[in-house]
């Protein structure tokens, strides 16, 4: 029986021939257990975003709150309900009053955070945390950034696992329409220099 996302109703995804399933590279190990609450909470919220919080989701974030005139620099496994960024670390969010990056002020009670969606399939077990923990080992700016890439295909191979056709769709519409638009601009372009520098001028 494959996994399916239909009306918000998740199935186990189907097992290969040697009783495992088909796993990406950063899949967990372990079959989650789709009948608990945080594997449909992870998996509905993976269905329900757009491919731009798809991967502000996946981005490895820091601290940015200040400490000792230094930035925190802890990994930020939470968002902001307020305003959506993760720009802080649990510990530095109950001491903050306003987000680092908007200013929108951060209320003293209630729930301040949530959990950030990559984190969220690692907690459902749909994303092995041995795979975040390599991601982590990766400090310098050109790793971060395939940190980054790898976290992103990790969350598409959760999709693709358990068919969350809604996302796996709008994410090919969304290449689809940027092919469209980035042919049209090449295509204006090699009008204006047609028009500016006619054929003829080069004979």
């Amino acid at each position: 029986m494959e996994a399916n996302h239909m009306n918000g109703r998740v199935s186990p995804p189907s097992s290969s021939a040697d009783g495992g399933t088909t796993a990406g590279s950063c899949s967990s190990l372990l079959q989650p257990n789709y009948s608990s609450r945080a594997v449909q909470e992870a998996l509905e919220h993976l269905a329900s975003v757009d491919l731009i919080e798809l991967c502000s989701e996946a981005k490895v974030e820091r601290c940015r709150a200040t400490r000792d005139l230094r930035s925190c620099g802890r990994y930020v496994h939470y968002a902001l309900n307020t305003c959506g960024h993760a720009s802080l670390c649990s510990e530095c969010s109950q001491r903050s009053d306003i987000c680092p990056i908007c200013r929108i002020p951060i209320p003293k009670n209630g729930n301040k955070l949530r959990l950030r969606l990559y984190y969220e399939c690692i907690e459902a077990g749909l994303i092995s945390k041995r795979c975040d923990e390599r991601f982590q080992e990766k400090e310098d700016w050109e790793n971060q950034l395939n940190a980054d890439v790898e976290r992103l295909y990790s969350l598409f191979d959760v999709a693709m696992e358990n068919n969350l056709v809604s996302l796996i769709c709008h994410c090919i519409l969304n290449f689809f329409f940027l092919f469209i638009f980035f042919g049209c601009l090449w295509f204006n372009f090699i009008l204006l220099l047609w028009k500016i520098f006619p054929v003829q001028k080069f004979f």
